[in-house]
């Protein structure tokens, strides 16, 4: 029976098992009971502890290095600096700008010259005592301004940007011409840390020839790459085994191959296990952040309410390395518009380097900053033509036949229309069109949409694999690169498969991943872990599928046709009472040669775009939402809460509506930290506010009424069951809801986020007559 057909007639059920259900998650309880593991729950006691003493200047050239001192403490066991990297000392993600060890020059306070190793946190405190390092100081550029300048000192051979993007679409000028009204901003989206509960980590035990690695990243096999370039190592030579997470928000797709390439070069020079767990103000200081970024916009729309053209302009802050920025910026470039038809489209981008800390995946990935600029035009400009926000939208919002910023067509799986109208009518919008005063609080209604293009970025090959092995007892074995970083994908691949071969999602069993065993399923990010990997489970689950059926028609001796796979039994769908439980039917297939195992691969359609103009197919798909949002705000505080939100997303199917529930409260508690919190401080480069102290996130306090998710399904049509992404795009829409709100209680526009206390009251004051 040919894939399709088997595909055809599982989607044409009438009533799903378990897809587009609630389901207890199998990995819940022993989260809740604290037994899940994590990386550092792996490390035995007495392992030696590894610690990255890093520069504490944010610009200069090392002209010395002296450990001699340190080495003779006791319980020191090592002190390596670049001089002793023998394969590779470069481990840049996207450009070849990031020394492993700096041994040359120093690009931020924080960057890495010596892996220190001893036996407990006590000597390596006295070891950093004892380094010293001898800088020639050079000029820090702290400021993208004062990096761009004519005067600026280069941080990197061959000046300060790193990477330019534009795309040109249509005719900006001439649109520009055709527009009734114009609005002409500037937007600032500062640093963003993840914060998340558990900190960087990893442990390594060097075997002879070969090196095992446990740790919390979101690539085991991008891991794995870099820990084997640093080390000069064939892949085959590193294992890498991928514990839980205890939350990544994309940081730890970019710290994971660090932190592991740290311990596994101390470990194979040691000759003996090491451990590296970073405290947090390592984290909060030196790990990367989301990217901030200075977004110029021009907008112009007729009378009638319609968008012409745009004129956009980012700058994107680097920080002292590229890493992510030139698939950041690309994405921020190819999501210019907004998730609108606008025919007339100039768009130019550039990433600068600066000496501080540098900037990195981070949930919404450059969508965030660019959607806020983009909703907070399109706000203005329906205020400019005195037309209500959401009919403003609903005039320009993408439909199916539309094209976006890069001109790709948008032929199907496009819910953005039907979100927006879903949470106008559930909020009652249209009676909350005035500003509500209790004393001297205040409260207003705002809106946001966003849109997110679902798969990696700059239309480099996306591709995702799994594997399942039926045993004898009739219990299964998933595995998949996809990690579990408490988002729930590989859980999601387990519905998938149980309700691909009838199987409960209890008797299927998630492996860690693991790059001896593991089929390479590319990072867990770009929300492509359940669209992607999902698929590829699909694929496998359908191959195991059909040599299920395959044994049991020649078992019962009756058509293939007429088996059924339910609720752990297969049986003739004409004669119900012959059946055989799924145990039964696996000891079958072993003994009558029918293959129990069976890998899935799925590579997602081909994207491409003009270097010269940025038109294209950029990404796969997009997920579509839009939010309503209701904020107080206190004018003698200057406080602002937000008091209840309304959410609606385009998942393309809702593979477990709960999950997709969980994903966007956390996004909208994490919207706000960005929007009304969340500032990273520096001083001279140095960052002054690296803990849960002063570096403030919402709590449970915060949490608004969430009202319930409203679910649009649009399927994909390469997707399984055409679900989409989820994770990135539920945070996008967060922010200009909030800041949307705050204009219509207030009246006052806010450029910058976030919008803290002090920055409303001084506002408010300054608006007073």
């Amino acid at each position: 029976m040919e894939y399709d057909k088997i595909l055809s007639d599982i989607l044409g059920r009438e009533d799903f098992l378990v897809v587009g259900k609630n389901v207890v998650r199998t990995d819940a309880l022993d989260k809740a009971l604290g037994k899940a593991m994590y990386t550092a729950d792996y490390v035995p006691r007495g392992t030696t502890l590894l610690k990255v003493y890093r520069s504490t200047v944010p610009h200069a050239r090392i002209k010395s290095v002296d450990t001699a001192e340190a080495l003779e403490l006791p319980g020191v066991e090592a002190i390596y600096t670049g001089a002793d990297v023998t394969g590779n000392n470069q481990i840049g993600y996207a450009l070849p700008d990031q020394p492993f060890l700096n041994d040359e020059k120093v690009h931020y306070i924080g960057d890495p010259v010596a892996l220190v190793c001893a036996r407990d946190e006590y000597a390596l405190e006295k070891a950093f005592q004892k380094i010293s390092v001898e800088y020639e100081e050079l000029p820090a550029m702290l400021d993208i301004d004062v990096s761009l300048s004519e005067d600026a000192v280069d941080i990197h051979e061959g000046g300060n940007i790193a990477l330019t993007t534009r795309i040109r679409k249509g005719d900006a000028e001439k649109g520009f011409s055709e527009a009734d009204v114009e609005v002409e901003e500037t937007y600032w989206s500062p640093y963003q840390d993840h914060m998340y509960i558990e900190t960087e980590a990893a442990y390594a035990v060097p075997e002879h020839g070969k090196v095992t690695v446990i740790c919390n990243g979101q690539s085991p096999f991008l891991v794995r790459e870099k820990v084997a370039h640093v080390l000069g190592w064939s892949l085959n030579q590193v294992r890498i085994i991928q514990a839980l997470a205890g939350g990544a928000f994309g940081g730890k797709d970019d710290q994971g191959p660090l932190v592991s390439a740290y311990a596994a070069f101390a470990a194979t020079k040691l000759g003996k296990p090491v451990a590296l767990v970073w405290d947090r103000p390592e984290s909060v200081s030196y790990s990367n952040k989301r990217f901030p970024a200075r977004i110029k916009y021009r907008s112009g729309a007729t009378e009638e309410g319609k968008v012409t053209a745009v004129e956009v302009d980012i700058t994107l802050e680097c920080g002292a390395y590229a890493n992510r920025s030139p698939f950041w910026l690309w994405r921020q470039t190819a999501h210019a518009a907004g998730p609108y038809e606008v025919d007339n489209c100039s768009v130019d981008g550039r990433a600068v380097y600066t000496n501080k800390v540098y900037g990195g995946s981070f949930r919404g990935f450059g969508d965030l900053a660019l959607h806020f600029a983009a909703e907070t035009q399109m706000e203005r400009l329906a205020y400019e033509l005195s037309m209500d926000p959401i009919e403003f939208r609903l005039r320009n919002v993408l439909k199916v036949g539309s094209r976006t910023t890069c001109d790709q067509v948008l032929d199907h799986s496009v819910g953005l229309e039907q979100c927006l109208k879903a949470v106008r009518d559930a909020s009652d919008w249209s009676s909350h069109r005035e500003p509500v005063w209790e004393g001297s609080k205040v409260r207003g209604y705002g809106v946001g949409l966003a849109y997110h293009g679902i798969s990696t970025s700059r239309s480099t090959p996306d591709w995702s694999a799994a594997s399942i092995l039926l045993n004898q007892d009739g219990s299964l074995t998933y595995r998949t690169g996809i990690v579990e970083i408490g988002q729930g994908s590989p859980f999601g691949h387990i519905k998938i498969v149980s309700e691909i071969i009838g199987v409960p999602p209890e008797n299927i069993r998630i492996e860690l991943p693991d790059t001896d065993s593991t089929l390479n399923a590319k990072p867990t990010h770009g929300s492509r872990g359940l669209m992607l990997g999902g698929t590829a489970a699909a694929k496998a689950a359908l191959t195991l599928r059909e040599n299920m059926v395959a044994c049991a028609s020649e078992l019962f001796e009756v058509p293939y046709e007429r088996i059924a796979l339910v609720e752990g039994r297969a049986y003739d769908k004409e004669d119900p009472e012959t059946s055989v439980s799924v145990r039964e039917l696996a000891e079958e297939m072993y003994n009558r040669g029918y293959d129990p195992g069976a890998y899935g691969y799925f590579k997602a359609p081909k994207r491409f775009f003009d270097p010269e103009t940025g038109l294209g197919v950029n990404y796969s798909v997009y997920t579509f939402a839009a939010t309503v949002g209701e904020v107080e705000v206190d004018t003698e505080t200057g406080e602002t809460s937000v008091i209840r939100v309304w959410p609606a997303m385009d998942c393309g199917k809702a593979i477990d509506p709960l999950m997709i529930e969980g994903q966007i409260e956390g996004s909208i508690s994490q919207g706000m930290g960005f929007a009304l919190m969340e500032n990273m401080e520096l001083k001279d480069g140095l960052v002054i506010n690296p803990g849960f102290k002063d570096y403030i996130v919402p709590s449970s306090m915060d949490t608004p009424q969430i009202e319930p998710c409203i679910i649009v399904e649009e399927p994909y049509r390469h997707g399984a069951f055409g679900a989409k992404g989820v994770g990135e795009p539920a945070i996008i829409s967060v922010v200009p809801t909030i800041t949307s709100a705050i204009h219509h209680a207030t009246g006052l526009w806010f450029n910058t986020i976030p919008v803290r206390p002090w920055t409303m009251h001084k506002a408010l004051k300054e608006a007073e007559p």
